[in-house]
């Protein structure tokens, strides 16, 4: 019995330093709830469609709890993306709501049929990081295309990793580049140590013309901080998809 009031004193004192911790850091970062599904192929067109539904559903009801946006990539990954303040938030019913209006039955298929479309999925935390990211437009509207690059690095070399993102975020505004990008840090629950930077764009053709551009424009002040980065991670994942407001859900105000 003692042992466990240990337990559950330490899990308490965690959970507080982690919301203390997004409260500090609120002014320069916003945590985000992601829940990844990876989808099996043949159910793409009704993983989808449960989306649509689920979507319309809390919007003609107009769910205040519940807020995302989605990302699909083209190997049939779902990202949806939710704002959080901190880790209470988690604890949270998003859809309690939406079953008491929905009825039981009708909520229970909708999401029966979630369950067909995969054998596994996952939920961690990623924080934006708007201080090492790259906006000089200031808002990436009407650019849905994502180029979405997770570079894994060993704890010990986290900190490294970061520096050099703001050597690269330095010599992007030196240069005064076109190409823009979001940084977001791993977090709590995440499969390893990781920065994901989303490149934004209107099309991959755009993109892929304003990454030419941009190679040549930083030139050889890249290829080095470049270097210097593959010298540092274990692995990168590569992924290309579109912001999907289709299938997002934004509660009016």
């Amino acid at each position: 019995m003692k042992k466990l009031k240990i337990i559950l004193i330490f899990i308490g004192i965690l959970f507080f330093s982690f919301n203390q911790m997004i409260a500090q850091e609120a002014s320069k970062s916003q945590a985000f709830w992601v829940h990844e599904d990876p989808i099996f192929p043949p159910m793409a067109a009704d993983y989808e469609g449960y989306c649509t539904d689920l979507a319309v559903n809390c919007k003609k009801y107009n769910i205040k709890d519940a807020s995302w946006f989605t990302i699909s990539t083209d190997d049939l990954k779902y990202f949806h993306i939710s704002p959080i303040k901190n880790m209470a938030d988690l604890d949270k019913n998003r859809f309690f709501d939406l079953r008491q209006k929905m009825g039981n039955d009708e909520f229970n298929k909708l999401f029966e049929g979630f369950d067909n479309c995969y054998d596994t999925h996952s939920d961690y935390i990623i924080h934006l990081d708007n201080e090492l990211s790259y906006m000089p437009q200031g808002t990436s509207k009407g650019q849905d295309f994502r180029k979405l690059e997770f570079w894994y690095v060993t704890p010990q070399n986290f900190d490294k990793v970061i520096s050099i993102a703001k050597s690269f975020k330095e010599l992007y505004s030196k240069k005064n580049s076109k190409e823009q990008y979001n940084l977001y840090r791993s977090g709590f629950g995440s499969s390893g140590d990781f920065v994901l930077v989303e490149i934004t764009a209107e099309s991959p053709e755009a993109y892929e013309r304003t990454r030419k551009e941009n190679k040549e424009l930083l030139g050889e002040e890249r290829n080095v901080i470049y270097n210097e980065l593959l010298g540092l991670i274990t692995k990168v994942e590569t992924l290309t998809g579109y912001l999907r407001m289709d299938l997002s859900y934004i509660p009016e105000n």
